[in-house]
């Protein structure tokens, strides 16, 4: 069954309407790139011979906003889609009761350069490898998407995608050859400044001397970002 199918032949065109409504809370898919759609949609797929791997744009008419998704499996409530929180949230999905699903063919990807929102990120014994590893859970990547990526570590933390390559509106990032940069997070410069006194890099040495001796602790906050993305 069609939902407001387009009459025509090219698989680019093909669309459902759907409801939207957003993972628990606490629920992990929160931090993937994917959604939960009906057997109907998969049903219609194979009929018109498309193959996976299935990648769909999602649009809020109400106020022109879309993204790029993977999906997860077809086993949804007919009519709905299940989303992640920062899917809804992007598409302020709060102001609709319906969101438009075409199926897209996307380039393969062999770059993405991601903004953390917080320095937190930096606390990671291996932030670039951790990141590589958690974007395992997105099929797709958008400029100016605003991802969740959940670190052992850390828990969530959210990602501006700041650029992708080749230059489209999504790239595939599943079995390619991708490489991933990340810029100062946001908050970087603040610590940084923050943390200038020299009181915190001072190390007294307790004796029974009268003036205690003072030595340099080694300094551990500043990243070379240039190093750390090689």
């Amino acid at each position: 069954m069609f939902f407001n199918i387009f009459s025509s032949a090219r698989s680019d065109e093909w669309y459902w309407s759907l409801v939207p409504i957003s993972y628990n809370s606490q629920d992990k898919r929160n931090y993937t790139g994917k959604v939960i759609l009906p057997m109907t949609v998969l049903e219609d797929l194979v009929i018109q011979n498309i193959q996976p791997p299935y990648i769909f744009e999602l649009t809020n008419k109400e106020v022109g906003i879309s993204t790029f998704c993977g999906v997860l499996e077809f086993t949804g409530e007919e009519s709905v889609v299940l989303v992640p929180n920062w899917i809804h949230e992007q598409l302020n999905l709060d102001s609709t009761t319906e969101v438009i699903i075409k199926h897209r063919r996307v380039v393969n990807g062999n770059f993405a350069r991601l903004l953390p929102h917080s320095v937190d990120f930096l606390d990671l014994e291996a932030p670039k490898f951790e990141l590589e590893k958690c974007l395992r859970e997105y099929q797709v990547l958008s400029p100016n998407d605003e991802i969740v990526l959940y670190f052992d570590e850390k828990g969530p933390l959210r990602f501006t995608v700041k650029e992708i390559k080749p230059p489209a509106k999504a790239i595939y990032i599943v079995d390619v050859d991708l490489k991933v940069d990340f810029l100062p997070p946001l908050g970087y410069e603040e610590k940084l400044n923050a943390e200038k006194s020299v009181l915190p890099f001072l190390e007294i040495i307790e004796g029974e001397e009268e003036f205690k001796e003072i030595r340099m602790k080694e300094l551990g906050v500043f990243y070379d970002f240039n190093s750390l993305n090689k």
